[in-house]
């Protein structure tokens, strides 16, 4: 069950960011306000509006650094519309986890899978990376994302070639098909165990937050 923590919010950002250690964890939804410059933005509870995660200076925060992969899932019937999400769950070098949470189909979903699948080929799917995230310049400013581990982006060439070519044919269920099977095949090769359909509960007030 997803649940809903009070947190110190510079103190998590300062961990994941290079700074010092804390003990919580964060629910993270991406690109929630078109018109703003920030791509993160920290769920706070039902009746609190999503707050955008940015440094003292105001300048958005756009990297989760220092991280690793541990877990990923997708949901399904989540809030008013039953939206499909993608969820990643992301740890710091100290141990806290963090979710960031997106719809399956968007062009940030794909950018991810697209960069785990190529952790996937090279097997460092355990390796520490670098999540950057930013807004294109078109009129509804889809947020894009790269994984880099080290110096290197990484990404998966055949993964990439058939969610355009999905993109491309506005085919969504294709879309939401091979997504599907990515996140299937990504988190096969996390757990290191055979790939399991998962059922998984959010209690209500958090439904609706995603």
């Amino acid at each position: 069950m997803t649940t809903l923590a009070k947190i110190d919010n510079s103190a998590v950002l300062a961990e994941f960011t290079g700074g010092s250690i804390t003990d919580v964890a964060m629910m993270i939804g991406i690109g929630l306000v078109k018109d703003s410059d920030a791509v993160f933005f920290q769920y706070l509870g039902e009746e609190q509006p999503a707050q955008a995660l940015s440094y003292p200076s105001g300048k958005p925060v756009t990297r989760m650094a220092n991280v690793r992969l541990n877990g990923i899932e997708v949901v399904d019937g989540i809030g008013e519309f039953a939206s499909t999400k993608l969820n990643l769950f992301l740890e710091s070098s100290a141990g806290t986890i963090v979710m960031l949470t997106s719809g399956l189909q968007t062009i940030w979903s794909q950018c991810v899978i697209t960069g785990l699948m190529g952790l996937v080929g090279d097997g460092k799917l355990d390796s520490a990376i670098c999540l950057d995230t930013w807004k294109g310049t078109s009129k509804m400013r889809p947020c894009f994302a790269a994984i880099r581990c080290g110096d290197d982006k990484m990404t998966d060439q055949l993964t990439y070639d058939t969610l355009a070519d999905a993109r491309s044919d506005r085919n969504k269920e294709k879309t939401v098909e091979l997504m599907r099977d990515y996140v299937g095949m990504i988190k096969g090769a996390l757990t290191g165990g055979p790939v399991e359909e998962t059922v998984v509960t959010v209690d209500e007030a958090a439904a609706e937050l995603f």
